[in-house]
């Protein structure tokens, strides 16, 4: 929780370029060889990371719903209590004005 958020230009990124700097683009034949060059334990190392990271994207994207869902139960709480204050306002400023007549 006390990470701290990069700005696109911090962490290499930029609009212009979806890829880090220090990537090189490679064509499709030099990945598909990448892959051909794998043994079957590191594709199976690679898959297993890939699942890893991809239940950490879960977790974070739940927790992202739950956070999203709370802020909504906040401003709505935060609006009626608002307009009940503008309500009892409303009616300790007429009550004067009832009493004067």
């Amino acid at each position: 929780m006390g990470e701290k958020a990069h700005l696109p230009h911090e962490n290499g990124l930029n609009k212009n370029s979806p890829e880090p700097p220090d990537q090189e683009m490679h064509s499709d034949e030099e990945t598909g060889d990448d892959l051909d060059d794998m043994s079957p334990e590191e594709f199976q190392m690679l898959d297993s990371q890939l699942d890893a990271l991809n239940s950490a994207l879960d977790n974070i994207e739940q927790k992202n719903d739950d956070i999203h869902a709370q802020l909504l139960l906040l401003l709505q709480s935060n609006r009626e209590i608002r307009q009940q204050i503008q309500e009892s306002s409303a009616a300790e400023k007429q009550e004067p004005d009832t009493q004067n007549q």
